[in-house]
């Protein structure tokens, strides 16, 4: 059993405590296999969580007009999370295990100024499928100082849902118990619900000077159709009813990002601004500060601290506020990731370069690359009553999650 939102709101927090990857120039074209490990864990004392993640990327230019490029990667995932969420959401903690299996392959064709992109992918679990078409252009521009690039995703959702076509008002609506019979067409449990997500993100890069990029870019995207967790009910008044949200959601952000590299003391410092707003009420700011310190020739350090400040979804209340006064409307959450919090992340990377003199290496990698990672994330809840907000139970220890990741590959 899997319980989504849980899934998806650790794939965005993974997500961002992950470096940015910033580009200095042209879309890189080097011919490249990367593996790479990463493990997150919450060690929560009732609802821990954790996931291993392995992935796999190739990808190689063939002539001067065509790339190609392949990945794989995985989430397997093991925990208890909250399956009632109200004043006793800690002791009604449901375990569940899941693996998740997704694949991408991309086509790029190459001009001299320009690279279009089209690709897509698809993911599946035991109660979760998605399908992606992606396409992109990136242009370089004023004598490759200056980079646009524009890219649309268009997500295929099904999400296994129980089926409650029976029930006759909204506090009727029951969870989905098990993910045994998804997408089982022959099976009276459960249905499928759809999930439509159009994404578009465009973005400029500018080199300055020759130790100074800046960048600014926009990202927005209308998500239309089920989006609720449907393991997840929420107490209302004595009555635990299915999570409920609105089918259709419009999300944007705007972010500035810039990078100074001081060549006397061969070290860049790297700052990153974001603002999000969407239709749901709610605000975000994330501002991310870096720093990349080569200490020897083949070794480079990089440390770095992010900051994220959100506010509630206008229909989130905290568990006791459910209990003694019932949902905002026709919608209830116990959805953290929709909750007024702080987050801070803390991390430090190492990376390794071997360079191949004269093809020594099989006589076709031209270089390896070795690279490790660790984040260290604390939560804090900004709701009216913390002790009964999602985060409660993952605030109690002295790290509320770590993210520590290991990767090699080589060029060639």
């Amino acid at each position: 059993m899997q319980l989504r939102s849980s899934r998806v709101g650790l794939a965005a927090t993974i997500a961002t405590s992950f470096a940015t990857f910033f580009s200095s120039g042209p879309a890189r074209s080097d011919d490249q296999v990367r593996a790479a490990v990463t493990y997150f864990a919450e060690p929560a004392p009732n609802t821990s969580l954790n996931v291993v993640h392995p992935q796999v990327t190739y990808q190689q230019d063939f002539g001067e007009h065509f790339g190609l490029g392949v990945g794989y990667d995985a989430d397997v995932v093991s925990g208890a999370t909250p399956q009632v969420f109200g004043v006793d959401a800690v002791t009604a903690a449901t375990k569940f295990n899941d693996v998740r299996h997704n694949g991408t392959l991309g086509l790029r064709f190459l001009t001299e100024y320009a690279t279009l992109r089209v690709g897509g992918g698809f993911a599946g679990e035991s109660d979760y499928r998605s399908g992606t078409a992606n396409a992109g252009v990136t242009v370089d521009l004023f004598e490759r100082n200056s980079q646009l690039a524009v890219d649309y995703t268009h997500n295929f959702d099904r999400v296994c849902d129980a089926n409650n076509g029976v029930a006759q008002e909204l506090l009727e609506l029951r969870p989905l118990d098990s993910s045994d019979t998804c997408f089982d067409g022959g099976s009276d449990l459960t249905t499928t619900r759809k999930l439509a997500i159009d994404s578009m993100q465009l973005s400029w890069t500018q080199v300055t000077t020759p130790w100074l990029v800046l960048q600014f870019g926009a990202t927005g995207s209308v998500l239309r159709g089920f989006q609720a967790n449907p393991y997840r009910q929420v107490l209302l008044g004595e009555r635990a009813v299915q999570e409920r949200l609105p089918g259709g959601r419009n999300r944007l952000a705007l972010y500035a990002r810039t990078k100074f590299a001081i060549k006397p003391i061969r070290g860049a410092i790297e700052l990153d601004v974001r603002g999000y707003l969407d239709s749901w009420s709610m605000r975000a700011l994330t501002t991310e500060l870096a720093w990349d310190q080569y200490i020897a020739r083949p070794i480079v350090i990089r440390v770095r601290a992010r900051w994220h400040v959100q506010d509630s979804a206008l229909f989130y209340r905290d568990g006791n506020e459910y209990a003694a006064s019932g949902p905002v409307g026709s919608f209830w959450t116990g959805d953290r990731e929709l909750s007024a919090l702080f987050n801070s992340t803390y991390g430090v990377k190492a990376s390794y370069l071997i360079r191949a003199k004269e093809k020594q290496f099989l006589r076709f990698i031209d270089s390896f690359v070795i690279s490790a990672k660790a984040d260290m994330l604390l939560y804090r809840s900004l709701t009216k009553n913390p002790e009964f907000s999602p985060n409660a139970d993952r605030t109690k220890g002295l790290i509320d999650a770590v993210v520590v990741q290991a990767q090699a590959g080589f060029d060639f």
